[in-house]
């Protein structure tokens, strides 16, 4: 565990004055996210460690090269978790890496993502500041949360150094469910579900079968257990740890994958073959040899968006286009943050600060 936040300004300062840009790189688990990485390679891995914990206040600050599994490790032994499952990626994720591409497990749609437990963030900007935003409480202030701005950013506006977060306990009881149904029986069941009331903490299908995990007081998840009916799903946690760190067989078929992101009540979608339903039906991972253009309309169609998930790629857009009035706010972020464009350009987007 080391804090070497002076370190890392001073390459950032070198990189301003040679105008050369930098790959921030943490566990480097995620470098097939987004599009193909630009310049000199910056590590903030080595940059670890729990800074405070307080399980009394649910409130945990480390730095940004922290593993996700060494968090998740430490707030267990006070039976606690972080808030949306982020995927540990066996071990290797970062709290920064997390951050930054803002990914959550099956519990999203009912207890929030990992963006919604941020506090605070410091962060090093394109002008070799070391700045601070947010605190360790939640608070109602008028005005932009930069704190939050970096969570799915892809490291667009500076250098993660430090981040708080709120955290939530461990429910007492945990099972998971499995029915036999199609998918578009699969999303009916998920729609009733979601507004009934039940402890769902993840609905999930794939290849003929439905997936509910219920989470809460024993009383409560025994009671849900009765009323749902379906089989007991034995070493359940393997599944959906399968799912958030894409290890599930489905995310290794080598078709292109893409991830749609609609309402839940949207149709299944009967023109894509290979299909896994993710939060409770708000989302659709599909294989499909369609161009990105197509598949980003057929989101647009049930008012949602797309992304190209799997191989980076050094040309090509991975995510949803933005229209012109959200593209000018990107843009201003940019240069706000990074008047050089130093900080993983034209990661997210190749017209957000590409060097050719």
């Amino acid at each position: 565990m080391s804090d070497i936040t002076k370190a890392l300004i001073e390459q950032v300062h070198d990189a301003i004055s040679d105008k050369s840009p930098l790959n921030i790189i943490g566990g480097n688990s995620k470098a097939f996210y987004g599009r193909a990485p630009q310049g000199e390679s910056i590590s903030v891995s080595p940059h670890s460690g729990v800074v405070s914990y307080l399980p009394s206040e649910l409130v945990i600050t480390a730095r940004s090269g922290t593993k996700i599994s060494d968090i998740q490790a430490l707030l267990a032994q006070q039976n606690q978790m972080l808030v949306g499952e982020p995927p540990a990626f066996n071990g290797a994720a970062t709290l920064g890496g997390a951050v930054a591409t803002g990914l959550s497990g099956a519990s999203k749609p009912f207890s929030g993502s990992l963006r919604d437990a941020i506090l605070g963030i410091k962060l090093i900007n394109g002008y070799a500041e070391h700045l601070r935003f947010g605190g360790q409480v939640m608070k109602n202030v008028a005005g932009y949360d930069v704190s939050r701005l970096q969570a799915g950013a892809l490291g667009s506006f500076g250098i993660l150094t430090e981040i708080s977060l709120r955290v939530k306990p461990i429910p007492a009881d945990t099972i998971t469910l499995t029915k036999t149904v199609s998918a578009q029986d699969a999303l009916k069941e998920l729609r009733k579900l979601s507004s009934s009331g039940a402890p769902i903490s993840g609905g999930a299908w794939f290849d003929g079968v439905l997936y509910i995990r219920l989470s809460g007081s024993s009383p409560s998840v025994k009671l849900a257990k009765t009323t749902l009916g379906g089989d007991l799903l034995e070493n359940a946690d393997l599944f959906w740890r399968a799912i958030r760190n894409f290890r599930h067989p489905f995310f290794k078929q080598r078709d292109d994958l893409y991830r749609l992101s609609i309402a839940p009540a949207s149709p299944h979608l009967q023109d894509v073959k290979d299909t896994f339903i993710d939060w409770a039906g708000a989302v659709r991972w599909v294989h499909a040899h369609s161009p990105f253009s197509e598949i980003s309309a057929l989101a647009e169609q049930y008012g949602g968006h797309a992304m190209r998930f799997r191989e980076n790629a050094e040309h090509a857009e991975c995510f949803h286009p933005l229209p012109e009035a959200s593209k000018n706010v990107h843009k201003s972020l940019k240069l706000a943050f990074d008047p050089e464009h130093i900080f993983n350009a034209g990661r997210l987007y190749s017209w957000l600060g590409s060097h050719g």
